[in-house]
């Protein structure tokens, strides 16, 4: 997709900018994973959606393991950062799978053991690992600089999905939406004008468009202002998961 030597020169070019811009999104990053896992703290209830725990896992600890590269390979300072970023990263997804193992058994697998359930979790990890390492070969992105896009889009799609089966805003709020879409703003408008020709093309300005006009949307929707779900909390039995009834008026009690 690009040579890996000239994006570098281009970011020497344009460091200071590019300093400043990634310091700014690592921070509106920082609040938006430390707030999903107060979130869930609070509400009981995982508030990543699982399917991207697996993703990001992958694609994260994909970076993290080729220190050799970051280190000694391209011995550049701007990916010994980004591997920094992506090391946080991968502590706090540590996290949400913590929460997945103990909120989420029972929403997602009733009935199941916390042994079998955790044994599922790594088998499906290291499928996820597996093909994300597959993708990323035939993707062609060496510095991991374009894949993100396509992590930021997942976001908001599969958030709403967990939202609409839940039927409930329980597990999210505003602050983890509006800080996602501010960096999300910060890291695609970055790419586009510093980053040379191949950030500019439509699909890659598609992708951070998609990607921030969902989290607007979300950001809506878990609102007091949306009419569309309440936070309600979840009632998990042995058959299904639905929503437990709002509560009922004391003056309306018969």
């Amino acid at each position: 997709m690009y040579d890996p030597q000239q994006l570098l020169n281009l970011i020497d070019q344009n460091k200071w900018w590019i300093l400043g811009a990634f310091g700014i999104v690592m921070v509106f990053q920082w609040i938006w994973l430390i707030e999903c896992v107060r979130v869930a703290k609070r509400d009981r209830a995982y508030s990543m959606p699982v399917f991207l725990t697996f993703f990001w896992f992958a694609h994260d600890t994909g970076c993290v393991a080729r220190f050799n590269d970051w280190f000694y390979v391209y011995d550049h300072w701007f990916v010994k950062l980004f591997w920094l970023g992506l090391l946080t990263a991968v502590v706090l997804e540590l996290i949400f799978f913590s929460q997945v193992i103990k909120y989420g058994k029972d929403e997602l697998v009733p009935g199941i053991s916390t042994r079998n359930f955790i044994l599922g979790l790594v088998a499906f990890q290291i499928g996820a690992t597996v093909t994300w390492e597959y993708f990323k070969y035939v993707m062609g992105d060496p510095l991991y600089q374009a894949s993100p896009t396509i992590t930021l889009i997942s976001y908001p799609l599969l958030g709403a999905a967990l939202m609409l089966r839940r039927r409930s805003t329980i597990g999210q709020n505003v602050t983890m939406w509006w800080t996602f879409t501010a960096m999300t703003v910060g890291w695609q408008a970055t790419l586009w004008i510093w980053y040379g020709p191949e950030f500019r093309s439509w699909q890659m300005i598609a992708g951070g468009i998609v990607a921030t006009i969902g989290g607007l949307a979300m950001t809506y929707l878990v609102s007091d202002r949306s009419t569309w779900f309440t936070r309600r909390p979840l009632d998990v039995t042995a058959n299904a998961l639905t929503t437990a009834p709002a509560a009922v008026p004391a003056a309306q009690i018969r």
